[in-house]
């Protein structure tokens, strides 16, 4: 009977042979615990190892694999967009991520969105988010009430501290131009005491 051979410590691709497991292939081969350069363990047969069918533990397949995939990639295309340098592997139409974007929402890939509307839809975006503020809470602008921020500009000056700005609609987060009146403090106060009466009735 031919002895078995000790593979022990000896190395096959990236293959370290380890240890004997103690178990056999339905051939009779037998089975052997081996560490990978990556550092991962692997069971390899006597065969697969001297016949070189296995040399890792599958990370030497993944990275040819990856090489093959690399060299059948096309070059990466530039986005059309003047002085924009990046790719389009993110984006389409010929476009990178953030100019495919501006095409597909405003039909003009080089548009950019003013920024009071960027700071609106901010605002509206927070306030969605959180459900439960309450409708008697005023909107902030940088620290300061939306609706005395909007009303000044309306009136062109900045609001002195006996000047009230009414909502029409009696909803204090619709900051709406048309939905703000300048008042005095004192008709401020009376208005909303007649609406609080009218309510009763």
């Amino acid at each position: 009977m031919a002895k078995r051979r000790n593979l022990v410590g000896q190395k096959f691709g990236r293959l370290t042979v380890v240890a004997n497991t103690g178990a056999r292939t339905t051939s009779g081969e037998v089975i052997w615990s081996c560490r990978c350069d990556c550092g991962r363990f692997h069971f390899a047969s006597t065969g697969n190892l001297n016949h070189g069918s296995v040399q890792s533990c599958g990370c030497l397949a993944r990275e040819l694999a990856a090489a093959r995939m690399r060299a059948a990639a096309k070059p990466p295309r530039i986005c059309q967009v003047p002085d924009c340098e990046q790719t389009t592997a993110k984006g389409g139409y010929g476009y990178c991520g953030m100019h495919a974007q501006r095409l597909r929402r405003h039909g003009d890939p080089e548009y950019v969105v003013p920024e009071d509307v960027k700071r609106r839809n901010r605002r509206d975006a927070q306030i969605r988010r959180f459900p439960t503020v309450k409708p008697t809470t005023y909107r902030k602008l940088f620290g300061r009430h939306e609706h005395r921020v909007i009303a000044e500009q309306l009136v062109g000056r900045p609001l002195r501290s006996d000047e009230h700005v009414h909502h029409r609609d009696e909803d204090k987060q619709n900051n709406d131009p048309e939905n703000l009146l300048v008042l005095q403090a004192k008709e401020h106060v009376a208005l909303h005491a007649k609406l609080r009466r009218r309510n009763k009735c």
